[in-house]
C-alpha cells in the first residue's frame, strides 16, 4: 500500500494552458488479457503538433496505467458505479449511505468556500474505485454540490475515481461561447444568430427570427430551457446559491438573477466545476474487462445494413464509421493507425481530450481579447465554429443533415424503453449481430451505461453466456408503476412517488451497482470479472439485492425476454407488449420490467423463470 499512500498525496491540478490528470506514469501498462498496451497508435501516427502528441501520450498512458496498475496491485477491486445524477443531492447522499464501499467523513481543515459542506465522500475500503457515468447536472437542484463532491473525491484519490462525460456535460461547452465572459451586469453578450435545429420553426432562436435576447439573464434562461432540455435549471441554480449563502451567513444578501448568470459562467469555465469535470472525463473508460460508456455502441442502421447477414464482412472491419469527425474524402481510420476496437477506444479519448484542450485555449483567448469563437449551434456539425466543435457535435443524437449520429454518448441499448435483445432470434437481427461481433473482437465482458431511464433499478441485457450490458439510469424511479400480482406474498406494491424531490427519482429509490474484478491467477497481466450485483431500495420503499449476474448462464432468463407464463399476457399488459427479466432476488422471486418511452412498469412473480 506504500505506493498508493504516496500516490494519494500528489496534488490534482488543472492548468489553464494544458489539461492534466496528475498521476505517475509507469514504464509498463497493465494489459487486458495480457496484450501490451501503451501510447495509442492513433497518437503515434497522427500528423499533429508535437505539443499535442505530448499531451496525448500523457493522457492515454497515464489513464490506462492508473486504472490497471491499481487493479494489479490490489489483486481484486470493487467498483461502485453511478450515473445520470443530474444535480440530485438527496440521491447522491442516499447512494453514499447505502454503498458497500463509500461513506461520508468530515472534510479536511483546508476546506474553503470552494467546498462549503460539512461532509465529504470517502472510500470505506482500500480496494475500491468509483466510476461516474455522466450527466452531472440540470434537474436535481444541486449541480454545484454533486460536482464538488465528486471532484473533491477525485482530487484525493486520483487513481481510484474516474468520470465518463454525458450529453448534458458536453453541451455546457456552449455556455461561454453563447454567453461571453463579460463580468458586468450591463455588459454586452455575443450576438446570437440562432440554432440550425430551429430553422423554419418560428420559435425564438430560428435563424430567420425571432433571435435570442441580448439580455444575459434572458439569454441564459433560453439556452437552458429551450436548447438543453433544462427548463427549471435557472431557478434551481438560484435556489442552490441561496442555500449555500444561508449555510455560510444568515445575513447574506439575496441572490440576484445576474448572480445566476455569473455562477454559470464561472462553473462552465475551464477552472470551474464543469470545466474540471470535463477535463478529467473519458468518452470510453476501460478497466480490465469492463467498459463504461454514457450511451451505447455507435451502431446505426445506416452503417449496419451493408453487413446484415454477411459472413464475409463486419461493421467493425473499417472503424471509420464510428469516428465521424473524420471528414468525408479524408483518410480512413486505418490510415490513422486505427486497426482494432482497442485502438478506436483510445482514439475516442484522444479526440475528446484534444477538443477539451482546444476549448481551454479558446476560453483563454476570450478572456484576454474579448473575442469569442463562432457560435457552433448556428450551423452545427463536426467542422463548423470553434476548434472544439467536434466534441459538441459528438454529444448530439443527430447530425445537421438529420442522420443518426454514430456516437457512444447519445446512442442507447434501450431506445424505445425496452432493452435490445442480442440473441440470434432477436427482433433487430442486425443490431444483435453487430453487438455480438463487438464482444467477439474484444476482451470486454461487461458494458455499463446510463443515458436512458430504466425504472427504479438497472436493466441487464445478456449478450451471450459470458458477456453482458447493464443499463443503469434510474432517474425516473419516482414514476415507476407497479402492476399487482395477487400471488405476491408481500402484498400489493405501489410507488411511494416523488414526494418533495426536485427530480424524478423521488425520495426513496436508490441503486448501487457493484462490480468486482480480479487479477487472473494464471496470468498476472490479465483480469477477470468476478461479480456484478445491484442493491438498494425500490420505488415501493423495499430494500433489495440481486443475485450475481455471472452466476446465471444460459439456463436463466435474466437479461432476456421473460417467459410468457411468468408475466401478464400481452393483452393484459399496459404497454401491450412483452416483459423483460431484470433479476432474481434472494427469496426466489423475479422482477420483470416493461418500458415504453419514459414509462416503466414493474411486476414481481415467484413463478419459476428458468428455461
Amino acid at each position: 500500500m506504500a505506493w498508493i499512500r504516496a500516490f494519494s498525496t500528489i496534488p490534482w491540478s488543472l492548468h489553464r494552458s494544458t489539461i492534466l490528470v496528475t498521476a505517475p506514469v509507469a514504464n509498463t501498462v497493465f494489459a487486458r488479457q495480457g496484450r501490451p498496451r501503451g501510447l495509442s497508435t492513433f497518437a503515434r501516427r497522427r500528423k499533429i503538433p508535437d505539443r499535442r502528441i505530448t499531451f496525448t501520450a500523457r493522457f492515454c498512458s497515464t489513464a490506462k496505467t492508473v486504472q490497471d496498475e491499481f487493479l494489479k496491485e490490489q489483486k481484486q477491486v470493487f467498483i461502485t458505479y453511478l450515473t445520470d445524477l443530474e444535480g440530485d443531492k438527496p440521491y447522491l447522499d442516499r447512494y453514499v449511505k447505502i454503498s458497500k464501499v463509500l461513506r461520508f467523513s468530515s472534510p479536511s481543515s483546508e476546506s474553503t468556500t470552494e467546498f462549503p459542506y460539512d461532509k465529504c465522500i470517502d472510500f470505506a475500503t482500500d480496494n475500491s474505485m468509483l466510476v461516474f457515468g455522466g450527466d452531472l447536472w440540470d434537474k436535481g437542484g444541486f449541480d454545484l454540490y454533486v460536482a464538488r463532491q465528486l471532484l473533491d473525491l477525485k482530487r484525493r484519490y486520483p487513481n481510484r475515481v474516474f468520470f465518463v462525460c454525458g450529453n448534458r456535460d458536453i453541451n455546457k461547452l456552449r455556455i461561454l461561447q453563447e454567453m461571453g465572459w463579460e463580468q458586468r451586469d450591463n455588459g454586452k453578450i455575443p450576438d446570437h444568430p440562432g440554432l440550425m435545429w430551429f430553422q423554419g420553426t418560428g420559435r425564438v432562436g430560428d435563424p430567420e427570427g425571432p433571435l435570442p435576447s441580448s439580455d444575459p439573464v434572458e439569454r441564459l434562461k433560453w439556452i437552458l430551457g429551450n436548447t438543453m432540455g433544462s427548463p427549471d435549471a435557472f431557478e434551481l441554480r438560484k435556489n442552490e446559491l441561496e442555500w449555500e449563502r444561508e449555510q455560510q451567513d444568515t445575513s447574506a444578501a439575496p441572490v440576484t438573477d445576474f448572480d445566476v448568470v455569473q455562477s454559470y459562467r464561472r462553473s462552465c469555465h475551464p477552472n470551474g466545476e464543469m470545466g474540471k469535470f470535463l477535463t478529467n472525463s473519458h468518452l470510453a473508460l476501460s478497466i480490465g474487462t469492463l467498459l463504461v460508456l454514457h450511451g451505447a455502441l455507435p451502431l446505426t442502421d445506416e452503417y449496419m445494413a451493408p453487413h446484415h447477414n454477411s459472413s464475409n464482412s463486419s461493421v467493425w472491419d473499417d472503424l471509420t464509421f464510428c469516428m465521424p469527425w473524420i471528414k468525408p474524402g479524408e483518410s480512413a481510420a486505418k490510415d490513422y493507425g486505427i486497426k482494432s476496437i482497442d485502438d478506436w477506444l483510445d482514439a475516442l479519448n484522444t479526440f475528446c481530450h484534444d477538443r477539451i484542450q482546444e476549448w481551454n485555449q479558446e476560453i483563454q483567448r476570450l478572456e484576454s481579447t474579448g473575442e469569442g469563437p463562432q457560435i457552433w449551434a448556428h450551423k452545427g456539425g463536426y467542422d463548423h465554429g470553434p476548434s472544439y466543435a467536434g466534441i459538441i457535435q459528438y454529444g448530439m443524437g443527430m447530425t445537421p443533415d438529420r442522420r443518426k449520429n454514430p456516437t457512444v454518448v447519445y446512442n442507447s441499448f434501450t431506445p424505445q424503453g425496452m432493452p435490445h435483445a442480442f440473441d440470434p432470434e432477436a427482433e433487430n437481427i442486425a443490431m444483435a449481430q453487430c453487438t455480438r461481433e463487438f464482444f467477439d473482437r474484444t476482451n470486454v465482458e461487461l458494458i455499463l451505461t446510463g443515458h436512458k431511464p430504466q425504472g427504479d433499478m438497472p436493466s441487464p441485457i445478456r449478450v451471450d453466456s459470458s458477456a453482458w450490458v447493464l443499463c443503469c439510469d434510474t432517474s425516473y424511479s419516482g414514476d415507476t408503476i407497479w402492476i399487482q400480482n395477487k400471488n405476491d406474498e408481500d402484498g400489493d406494491r405501489s410507488n411511494i412517488g416523488r414526494g418533495e424531490s426536485l427530480s424524478f427519482r423521488g425520495e426513496h429509490a436508490v441503486s448501487e451497482v457493484l462490480v468486482s474484478i480480479s487479477v487472473d491467477d494464471q496470468n498476472q497481466n490479465a483480469s477477470r470479472l468476478d461479480s456484478v450485483i445491484c442493491h438498494g431500495v425500490l420505488s415501493d420503499g423495499r430494500e433489495y439485492e440481486t443475485v450475481n449476474l455471472l452466476d446465471h448462464k444460459n439456463n436463466s432468463t435474466i437479461g432476456k425476454i421473460a417467459p410468457d407464463a411468468a408475466v401478464p399476457s400481452i393483452s393484459d399488459s399496459p404497454h401491450q407488449g412483452r416483459w423483460w427479466t431484470k433479476t432474481i432476488f434472494s427469496n426466489g422471486s423475479s422482477l420483470f420490467h416493461a418500458g415504453e418511452g419514459f414509462n416503466a412498469w414493474n411486476y414481481i412473480s415467484k413463478q419459476e423463470t428458468q428455461t
